[in-house]
């Protein structure tokens, strides 16, 4: 067993996120000893939502350039244990081979890769390869949740060399508590992330269409940028839905307020590889519909009794979901409890102890 003050750590990853601050908190008070290396800026599709650009750093954590001279800046670099998050960028995949060179311990650690690449067969070529070297030379994955593990096995990565290892967040606050009951006077849905395609908001629009009409107290608010030049608000516009309310992205620290205010959370991506609103909903217990095409909706979602889990692409299962809640508002406290449950094994605190058990079971002592 490695013991924890043993236990060195260099995570590269792309950003700096206030969703990975807990987890990486968590990580430190175990003992372990934690680098952490970001190769990119935060993207202005990042920013647009809400998030922020840290301008400084906790001790330990630095922005480095995306090339294999980086691992240098850590001066005993040689020493750690390398936590790579994935072959994306062929500057990852030639510091995967850079570790495996060196005969440093390393894991992966990723969402599923995406089905909507443009070259995904280049890129399946490229993930064989990846996992070929992971299996010889790397010490295991660690899969952002079930649709990653699977994800894993399709590279060709060994089944037994994989563990779960999920995005965690601290929960969710809002400044003031609703005095209104949780579907009281009509279910409020909220959809919170990006006006593109690949979210499935057309399919949420056209559900909500049909649930207006049949439930008029019914409200649906959509937050976030809009990518789509405002076809969405034309959607609605064209299907004559009263209830509906576009608002732009707020600051991640006012989540809560607008999550608080709502009684029922939905995601109706065609893909999420985690989906990080459901544990965002999940930790104010809110009930939660999801599709199954998003990572966390396997974890938070207990079909039928933590919220739904759906088919993307459906506007009918959609519709369903949402009736049920209109159709049985206690069900929202009841779902949301429930999800709040789930959540609380999604926590930093119990983040970091999979990380530790995953270190123990694959890497061997130095």
């Amino acid at each position: 067993m490695i013991r924890n003050r043993s236990v060195k750590l260099l995570i590269w990853t792309p950003i700096p996120t206030h969703h990975q601050s807990g987890f990486l908190s968590a990580v430190r008070s175990l003992g372990i000893d934690l680098v952490v290396h970001y190769y990119l800026a935060v993207p202005q599709a990042r920013l647009d939502l809400g998030w922020s650009d840290p301008t400084g750093l906790p001790p330990g954590e630095r922005r480095v350039p995306a090339r294999i001279g980086s691992l240098k800046l850590c001066a005993d670099w040689k020493e750690r244990i390398h936590i790579l998050p994935g072959c994306g960028r062929p500057f990852l995949f030639a510091l995967a081979l850079a570790c495996s060179l060196h005969r440093l311990q390393w894991l992966h650690w990723s969402e599923p890769s995406s089905p909507y690449s443009h070259y995904r067969l280049i890129s399946n070529l490229v993930r064989r390869r990846y996992a070929a070297l992971n299996n010889r030379f790397g010490c295991g994955a660690l899969a952002i949740g079930e649709l990653a593990r699977r994800d894993f096995i399709d590279w060709g990565i060994k089944a037994d060399r994989i563990r779960f290892l999920p995005y965690s967040i601290d929960p969710v606050r809002a400044a003031s508590a609703s005095s209104r009951a949780l579907g009281e006077g009509g279910v409020r849905f909220l959809y919170l992330g990006v006006f593109e395609p690949r979210k499935g908001l057309d399919i949420l629009v056209a559900a909500f269409a049909q649930i207006n009409a049949e439930y008029p107290n019914a409200s649906l608010t959509l937050v976030g940028a809009d990518h789509s030049q405002g076809k969405y608000h034309r959607q609605a516009e064209s299907l004559g839905i009263q209830s509906i309310e576009f608002k732009t992205p707020v600051p991640a620290a006012d989540i809560g307020e607008i999550i608080g205010s709502h009684d029922v959370l939905v995601l109706p991506s065609r893909f999420d590889g985690w989906g990080m609103v459901l544990s965002e909903g999940a930790s104010m217990g809110r009930a939660l519909i999801s599709t199954a095409a998003c990572g966390a909706a396997f974890h938070l979602i207990e079909d039928g009794v933590a919220g739904y889990r759906v088919p993307p692409g459906s506007v009918a299962t959609l519709v369903n979901a949402m009736r049920n809640y209109c159709e049985q508002p206690q069900q929202i406290a009841t779902h949301g409890r429930y999800s709040s449950k789930l959540f609380q094994e999604l926590t930093p605190q119990m983040n970091a102890r999979r990380l530790q058990s995953a270190i123990t079971e694959l890497c061997t002592p130095t």
